[in-house]
């Protein structure tokens, strides 16, 4: 569904606060994915050190704590290539104003990205959940606008129209019946 809105409408501006609010965890998540990343070099050469040294119990520690951080690592960088997504996503709603059809996906995928970073990355996954409240409130605005056109429906298959054509022969029979 395509609207007619310009850019000091009150939906442009809350779908600018869902792109802004977007771009900023998606830079914390950068930030985030960096910093682990450079923790991963960190712990590889530790671990290699204490193997060099003959320590294998702290180069198993080492290994050990890099497997998690590997684990938690993926997450993040799939979350935010996932952020990625959704704001280019976002942008090109913003350029076509084509809101209803992208808005569902946008959802979803926030929602996953929410559930993938509520342990790992607790204060990033409250910046989510504020996120999806502003994309419900847009939906709630485009589903209030969608009310408002009527739209008549129509019988599509032939059973029906048969029915409907029966019905309009019996209402009409029965509306001579209460003229006479």
């Amino acid at each position: 569904m395509r609207f007619s809105w310009s850019r000091e409408s009150k939906l442009w501006s809350k779908i600018e606060e869902v792109s802004l609010s977007l771009s900023v965890l998606n830079k914390k998540l950068s930030a985030r994915v960096d910093q682990m990343s450079r923790r991963n070099r960190d712990l590889f050469e530790a671990c290699v050190k204490a193997y060099q040294e003959g320590d294998t119990e702290r180069a198993a520690v080492y290994a050990s704590e890099l497997s998690q951080l590997r684990k938690t690592f993926n997450n993040t960088l799939r979350c935010q290539l996932s952020l990625e997504a959704v704001i280019y996503r976002l942008a090109t709603v913003k350029d076509l104003g084509d809101v209803k059809m992208a808005l569902q996906p946008i959802k979803g995928i926030v929602s996953k990205i929410g559930e993938d970073l509520q342990g790992a990355l607790p204060e990033v996954s409250g910046r989510v959940l504020r996120v999806q409240e502003l994309i419900d409130d847009v939906a709630l605005e485009i589903g209030s606008a969608d009310d408002i056109g009527y739209s008549k429906f129509e019988a599509t298959d032939d059973e029906a129209r048969r029915i409907l054509a029966e019905a309009a022969a019996v209402a009409s029979r029965r509306g001579e019946r209460n003229i006479a």
